[in-house]
């Protein structure tokens, strides 16, 4: 299901949101662009990278359908396949690197979201435990990050040093050594994303989204009376991606 969005922005935070690109794209799934600038896609169940003069494609249907990807380090992105719990990493040509097989994981993980952490980790929530960890790839070690999360789990958002996670109660920042930095009742987000440099954003019942570090927050509408059929999300440090399921709409993030 689309949904409409409201451009909305913290008063203090940032001076406008200035639509900057518009461009077409024919995509069942938008992912993001990354740091130089290619876009990321899913079509027909394949990861597409374009760049203005390349394109390259991974596929690998005995694994099902792609669940998620992350390209917060382009030169090593993930793919995982939830049906076989799963994690591909692809180099910067969508050349396969390595395969991460959590049913092989000693004492098995059962995933339901998994995301790029940093030293060779990635975040994962247990689904059975319904624990947030760090599993390292290479040593195999497995570091408890949360204690058991009370509610579902709606979405997760991450970088390399923080992961926050929005369950249908609350909305939780950790960091890589299992500390709190932040919770707060979830007034109703539906969605989250992240960028280091911006902070975290999130999408409510209503439809609108917020930039907030807080959620009593004031807001202000950037794009007074504007709507756009929102389907996909992409939050960099200068650029707020929209995909309507026809065209990437590219808002530039300036300061007051």
């Amino acid at each position: 299901m689309k949904m409409l969005l409201f451009l909305l922005m913290p008063v203090l935070a940032f001076g406008q949101l200035k639509l900057d690109n518009k461009s077409r794209l024919d995509a069942d799934k938008f992912i993001g662009v990354d740091a130089y600038n290619n876009t990321y896609s899913v079509v027909n169940n394949a990861l597409i990278k374009t760049s203005e003069r390349d394109r390259w494609n991974y596929a690998d249907f005995t694994l099902g359908s792609i669940a998620a990807v992350d390209i917060i380090n382009p030169l090593r992105i993930l793919v995982y396949y939830a049906d076989f719990n799963i994690a591909v990493f692809l180099d910067n040509t969508l050349n396969e690197i390595e395969r991460v097989n959590f049913n092989e994981v000693e004492d098995y993980l059962n995933i339901e979201a998994v995301r790029v952490a940093n030293n060779n980790s990635v975040w994962v929530f247990n689904k059975d435990a319904q624990q947030l960890e760090l599993y390292n790839y290479r040593s195999g070690k497995r570091s408890i990050i949360s204690q058991p999360v009370e509610g579902n789990l709606v979405a997760t958002a991450s970088d390399f040093n923080f992961c926050h996670l929005l369950t249908d109660s609350e909305v939780i920042t950790y960091n890589v050594y299992g500390s709190i930095l932040r919770i707060f009742d979830n007034p109703g987000f539906t969605q989250i994303w992240t960028s280091p440099q911006r902070g975290l954003i999130a999408l409510d019942e209503q439809d609108v989204i917020y930039f907030t570090e807080a959620p009593e927050q004031q807001f202000e509408a950037a794009e007074s009376g504007t709507k756009i059929a929102v389907k996909d999300l992409q939050l960099t440090s200068d650029f707020l991606y929209i995909y309507d399921g026809e065209f990437v709409y590219s808002f530039r993030l300036t300061k007051l």
